[in-house]
């Protein structure tokens, strides 16, 4: 048997952040028992992982109809992201992270003496970014977050052949991020979160935006 390899890296991804998942569940759990016993409340700084769908938003002049037989257009992938933060008050705070967002597939047109043909682009997302924070307590538990920073992202961005005049996915771009999203504090140091992330331009022709549930663990 065979193992795909357009698979490969979507299940990498993905095994990398549910590993990710279980270590922050295993580090919250430790740091609770610690609490229980030295009666120590948790500090203000955090770190957590999350993951989701990316969905990437992609040049549409150089855009062609897919060829019969050819793969099909694809702008959406797994992601995932890791993160840490420090609150000054209850309401304000920074946070700092890294976001990779998965594979996007696009035809383009690529033009050359002999006229012009399709060329399917293959790309792989990254994304780094610094944010100010604020929160928004609702009760005990549940509270609504949001952030406000820079970001700077990647598309890795490759074909069989080499694209002329059309507007590659591939590059780098830098931009302002927003995200919003809601937190539920299962414990004092641990919670649940779910969250939307837009990164703006990833690439001079790509933009990105990041949907994703998991978890946080307080210090």
């Amino acid at each position: 048997m065979h193992s795909n390899p357009a698979s490969l890296p979507k299940t990498s991804s993905l095994r990398t952040a549910l590993l990710l998942s279980a270590l922050l569940l295993g580090t919250a759990a430790s740091m609770k028992a610690g609490a229980a016993e030295y009666g120590k409340e948790p500090t203000r700084l955090y770190v957590g992982g999350a993951i989701g769908r990316s969905s990437y938003s992609l040049p549409s002049s150089s855009r062609v109809p897919v060829p019969w037989g050819g793969e099909k257009n694809s702008k959406s992938g797994t992601a995932f992201k890791v993160y840490g933060g420090y609150r000054f008050t209850d309401t304000f705070g920074v946070e700092g992270g890294y976001a990779r967002l998965g594979r996007v597939k696009q035809w383009n047109t690529s033009y050359s003496a002999f006229g012009a043909h399709s060329v399917l682009e293959n790309g792989t997302g990254q994304v780094f970014y610094a944010a100010a924070t604020a929160r928004l307590p609702l009760g005990e538990s549940f509270a609504l977050n949001g952030r406000l920073g820079v970001a700077h992202g990647r598309v890795s961005a490759g074909n069989s052949h080499r694209l002329f005049g059309g507007e590659s996915i591939g590059g780098n771009g830098t931009g302002l991020m927003a995200g919003f999203g809601a937190e539920y504090a299962v414990t004092r140091n641990l919670s649940i979160t779910a969250d939307y992330d837009y990164f703006g331009k990833v690439s001079k022709h790509a933009k990105a935006g990041l949907l994703t549930v998991g978890v946080r663990a307080n210090f």
